[in-house]
């Protein structure tokens, strides 16, 4: 790991089943342990779930969280918003409102979207071709009202696009993002990051509980600035800390190996 570059270490939090009144301490305990970002996901039926499952309201929580981040570097954020179900404007609003609630910085993440069980329930595109044209669209209004709210508001609200698909996805996030975030497995990531080489863009992998492997050394040698672990909430409604408390060790001792 080069001194030049640092690896931060984040976790994202699913929305679901886990009381809402729960994450204030859960994330709390996230800040203590050193993490350096806390995300949600945004669903209205959980990902893993079925179509008559409920996800809390991700931003009502995002706002609940904020004061949290208050006085610290520590980074707040969302991965990801489906710009299918979510509109830009009103994102950009709430994003900044976040921001100002806690210490001016918020990473919002976006997406196309194409979940079946969140657009039943909207009136998302259902076709492909029409979502991304849609998403296309939103993403660049999205950057101009992000860019003036900023400007307007002094905060620092950071797009990142998630997503892999090389036609559209990575080439509209390396016009329109700050950041971009990728998936496993390595060998993947490592073909999909290649396209930023030579930007500014913050690079990270979301690693889902399908990665069982973290392989921090890894990722950072193939250009990735963040690494986020997903969590599922446990079957006694808590999540796990543990992974991201292996993960901080396993950083610091990359760090001590230098």
């Amino acid at each position: 790991m080069s001194k030049q570059r640092s690896l931060k270490i984040g976790v994202q939090l699913q929305t679901h089943v886990v009381p809402p009144s729960a994450y204030l301490n859960v994330v709390g305990e996230a800040l203590s342990l050193g993490v350096d970002s806390v995300f949600l996901w945004d669903h209205l039926v959980p990902f893993t779930g079925q179509e008559r499952d409920i996800s809390w309201d991700t931003w009502t929580l995002l706002g609940s969280l904020a004061a949290l981040f208050r006085g610290r570097e520590q980074l707040l954020g969302v991965l990801v918003s489906p710009l299918s179900i979510r509109e830009p404007a009103v994102l950009a609003r709430s994003a900044a409102t976040i921001a100002l609630l806690g210490n001016g910085t918020f990473i919002l993440g976006v997406g196309s979207g194409g979940f079946v069980h969140d657009d039943n329930l909207t009136d998302a595109p259902k076709d492909v071709v029409t979502r991304m044209k849609q998403f296309s669209r939103r993403l660049s209004f999205l950057r101009e009202e992000v860019s003036r709210l900023n400007a307007e508001c002094g905060t620092n609200i950071l797009i990142w696009v998630g997503g892999s698909g090389e036609k559209v996805t990575i080439p509209l996030a390396i016009k329109y993002a700050d950041g971009w975030s990728g998936f496993g497995p390595l060998s993947e990531f490592i073909n999909k990051a290649s396209h930023f080489l030579g930007t500014n863009h913050e690079i990270s992998v979301l690693l889902t509980p399908r990665d069982q492997n973290n392989d921090l050394q890894g990722y950072f040698d193939s250009g990735a600035h963040h690494l986020i672990r997903s969590l599922r909430p446990n079957e006694d409604l808590s999540f796990d800390l543990e992974p991201i408390s292996q993960m901080l060790s396993e950083r610091a001792q990359l760090i001590g190996s230098l």
